[in-house]
């Protein structure tokens, strides 16, 4: 990240260096479900409203819900529960704690998994906005027309092993699908 390499493994040090994280199961993986919006959002960025030991809440609040309306979530009161917002809504929560910790490099596991397709248009809306803003964007998804759609660049993986990498411009679904299954047990 900006020219300098991360140790392999260290959660802490990619965090620091601002990597975020997107992941694919955001119910168990990304968000606290028991906890309010202003929980999730802040959780990462504790720091930077704590003095001496001591969390200005009021701080904390005010920066997780212009963190939350910059991304529009729904109803917009940071003080709801996160279990109780839809897919969409809450994948915007696990952005916008990512935003908040002012993240360079932002990796998306199946960003629109279980979000409604207006809830998907506004995601990638989102995402694109982010990458004009600068921050690099790695998606991972197996949606085709997804990746094509928002991605500059693709990198086609199988079994782990990047087998193709090209502009998305250059590539189109079936293409896609031929490289992901060329030398499969199937074929």
């Amino acid at each position: 990240v900006d020219g300098r390499p991360l140790p392999p493994g260290s959660v802490s040090a990619a965090v620091r260096a601002g990597i975020g994280l997107a992941p694919e199961e955001r119910k168990a993986q990304g968000l606290l479900m028991l906890e309010s919006v202003v929980r999730n959002v802040s959780v990462s960025s504790l720091a930077r409203f704590s003095r001496g030991g001591w969390l200005d809440r009021a701080r904390e609040r005010a920066a997780a819900h212009r963190s939350t309306r910059e991304l529009s979530l729904r109803p917009d009161d940071p003080s709801v529960p996160v279990r109780t917002l839809s897919g969409g809504n809450q994948q915007k929560v696990v952005l916008a704690r990512w935003l908040l910790r002012g993240c360079k490099v932002l990796l998306l596991d199946e960003p629109t998994r279980g979000v409604d397709v207006g809830a998907r248009a506004e995601l990638y809306a989102l995402i694109r906005r982010l990458a004009d803003d600068g921050v690099a964007v790695l998606l991972v998804s197996s949606e085709v027309p997804e990746v094509l759609g928002l991605a500059d660049r693709v990198l086609v993986l199988r079994e782990g092993r990047v087998v193709h990498t090209a502009p998305a411009r250059e590539l189109d679904e079936h293409r896609v699908l031929d490289l992901v299954m060329e030398g499969s047990p199937s074929r």
